[in-house]
């Protein structure tokens, strides 16, 4: 038997605190764990550098639920944590938010093969959508396809409130991006609130797309991480802040987005990064 001074040093049994990391089911997230991301959005490409990262500290559980599911568990879970949120007054009472993980081109209203144009009472002098809600009083038995459980980030939430519900067409399922789409242009809705990025025409139905910005919208969405309001989920988010400064100077970071945006649009999108995160070293990098 050895002696007590000759016993072997014990391993710590001190594990990492488990984050449950919620996916939404939707087709767009199918590659999220893939190896694979050349063709990886710029916010699912941020999402995998940063759970990567965030794994040294933590044992991060990957869940793929759907929108709803992810609402109720960061209200009810204190290890729940979730990607590419907009951040809002009503999630900000039950959960806590990142620095910015990824930009987008704020949402547009689409209309497609349209027999004619949108009446001008109803446009701004520089074209832009006064309301969403008086297209449909124009328009009472018009359709409007949205995602269900989904922010359109605060200002467009606000006006999406004011539409009539029976003029809405909610969509789920985990197909739901491509499916509105869709619809639009087999004409089962009559207009369409989407991320430009996620609007994919045909080079034949290009010329019968219509694009219109909402007046008063903010330019861009931000995406942000976000987590249950929790020691824990502060924790985390304060872990996932840290590493998000790390990453804004890098090419990574800045690659990410040029795969969304046009070079002028990139330009722009730097431009008002440096008037409205003047303290972030976001896109600085080129």
């Amino acid at each position: 038997m050895s002696e007590a001074g000759d016993a072997a040093p014990q391993k710590s049994t001190e594990q990492k605190p488990t984050i449950m990391w919620l996916i939404e089911d939707k087709q767009e997230n199918v590659d999220i764990l893939a190896e694979n991301t050349k063709q990886t959005p710029t916010a699912t490409y941020i999402e995998k550098i940063i759970t990567s990262q965030l794994a040294k500290y933590y044992d991060v559980k990957f869940e793929r639920v759907s929108m709803s599911r992810i609402n109720f568990s960061l209200k009810n879970r204190d290890n729940a944590c979730a990607a590419n949120r907009a951040n809002t007054a009503e999630r900000r009472s039950y959960s806590i938010f990142s620095k910015p993980q990824a930009f987008y081109l704020t949402h547009k209203l689409y209309r497609f093969n349209q027999q004619s144009p949108l009446p001008e009472s109803l446009l701004n002098s520089q074209g832009e959508l006064n309301s969403i809600a008086k297209v449909f009083e124009h328009f009472p038995n018009a359709k409007i396809g949205v995602a269900e459980n989904v922010s359109y980030g605060e200002f467009l939430d606000q006006r999406m409130a004011e539409v009539n519900k029976k003029n809405i067409y909610y969509r789920s399922g985990n197909n739901r991006v491509t499916a509105l789409e869709a619809m639009l242009y087999s004409n089962r809705v009559d207009y369409l609130l989407a991320l430009p990025v996620d609007i994919k025409p045909s080079d034949e139905q290009k010329g019968l797309v219509e694009r219109y910005s909402i007046a008063g919208a903010p330019q861009y969405l931000p995406a942000y991480f976000n987590c249950a309001n929790s020691q824990l989920g502060q924790q985390v988010i304060n872990k996932l802040s840290e590493l998000l400064t790390n990453l804004y100077t890098t090419e990574v970071y800045y690659l990410s987005h040029k795969n969304t945006f046009s070079e002028n649009e990139l330009v722009k999108l730097k431009q008002y990064l440096k008037q409205h995160y003047a303290d972030e070293p976001i896109l600085k990098t080129k």
